[in-house]
């Protein structure tokens, strides 16, 4: 049984042009040169509409524009890499909690939304296959747990009732138009449905039964696994477990990571706290299972990978934002950005602790079980 393993790098170029520089064992590399030496076959890179503001400023967080995807994934396929295509539906970050419209798709009737959904995905994928990097995967959505596009495709979490099938109407409709446009494309190409709260079994059973009872056509569920967020092992194993038994998808964690410190790259006091620290991890309803250290770090991905080649229907896994660097101006949302969320928030670089390198870009420890896995099951 082969395996994907792959590593989101979508804030690469943004990293490099601000100075990043990374290292394995004190010899300076071409990341993903370090990362196939490590067991890497796929990268993942997201996709944001348009990420800049009135005055052409970037809102930062890797500006994943189509002319970034088209980069990375050309020097991604020079080096066999595979592609997994992660197409937001918006122009910044979206996530369980936020999943804002494109600027450009404000105004939309629910029609219009419909329609847009089909002619953009169906624009995008043939540009990348006109340069060369059609995607090997494509997720329709980033963590849509709670739907997208909002507010016409939002679906309100009610765990402790049935769902009514028309809380899912509308989102479902645009689902299926942005798959269909991957179909059409191409049907060969597997289309992934990502969303979070891995721990929560019944959630995921309500969300994937409404998926089948609105003839939704995808191949494979998408997970991210987050330990502070989303507990221990055993749920989210179980979890996936019974979504092959219930579906039979395939299944892949499309997003996770873990600290290798609580120290922060940085002494200023009005900086952006660290998404995971040692002020945070107490304070959660969960303690988390290894410390927080590159050991830490490395004994976490041993243990997750060895319970995930247990689970049938498992092909793969991505680490998120592996070489995410706290460089000068690294952030991750700019004020226009901030703006377009309609957020008040600090800028700056919140998940530097959760890479597989050091602050100053050398490769630590966890990259080495990613190697040994790939030794045992992709030789």
């Amino acid at each position: 049984m082969k395996y994907i393993v792959g590593m989101d790098v979508s804030t690469l170029l943004e990293c490099e042009s601000d100075g990043a520089k990374y290292y394995d064992h004190g010899e300076e590399k071409e990341l993903m040169h370090i990362l196939k030496d490590y067991g890497t076959n796929s990268i993942r890179l997201r996709l944001w509409l348009d990420p800049y503001d009135e005055n052409g400023v970037p809102y930062g967080g890797g500006t994943c524009d189509i002319e970034h995807v088209i980069t990375l994934a050309k020097r991604a396929k020079s080096l066999g890499l595979s592609f997994l295509l992660d197409i937001h539906y918006s122009d910044f970050w979206v996530d369980p909690y936020k999943q804002t419209i494109p600027k450009a798709w404000k105004n939309y009737s629910f029609e219009e939304l419909v329609n847009v959904m089909y002619t953009y995905t169906t624009e995008v994928l043939n540009r990348l296959k006109d340069e060369g990097v059609a995607p090997d995967m494509v997720q329709v959505g980033n963590e849509i747990t709670y739907g997208m596009l909002w507010p016409q495709g939002k679906i309100e979490k009610k765990a402790w009732k049935d769902y009514g099938a028309d809380e899912y109407d509308d989102f479902c409709t645009l689902l299926k138009s942005g798959i269909k446009a991957v179909r059409d494309f191409n049907p060969s190409i597997p289309v992934i449905i990502h969303i979070e709260r891995s721990f929560d079994n019944g959630y995921y059973r309500f969300f994937f039964t409404e998926m089948a009872q609105h003839n939704v056509d995808y191949d494979a569920i998408g997970l991210s696994y987050y330990p502070y967020w989303h507990f221990s092992f055993d749920l989210v194993i179980n979890n996936m477990i019974d979504m092959w038994n219930m579906f039979h998808k395939d299944l892949y964690v499309v997003e996770t990571a873990y600290a290798f410190t609580t120290k922060h790259y940085t002494d200023r006091w009005d900086a952006k706290p660290l998404a995971v620290d040692s002020e945070y991890i107490p304070s959660s309803n969960y303690t988390v299972e290894f410390p927080l250290t590159p050991d830490g770090q490395k004994e976490f991905f041993t243990q997750l990978l060895h319970r995930l080649t247990r689970v049938e229907g498992f092909k793969g896994i991505y680490v998120w934002e592996p070489a995410w660097l706290p460089t000068p101006h690294s952030t991750w949302a700019s004020e226009g950005a901030l703006r377009y969320m309609e957020l008040i928030d600090k800028m700056g670089n919140e998940w530097c602790n959760q890479a597989l390198f050091d602050y100053s870009g050398n490769a630590l420890p966890a990259l080495e079980v990613f190697k040994d896995f790939s030794k045992k099951y992709n030789s």
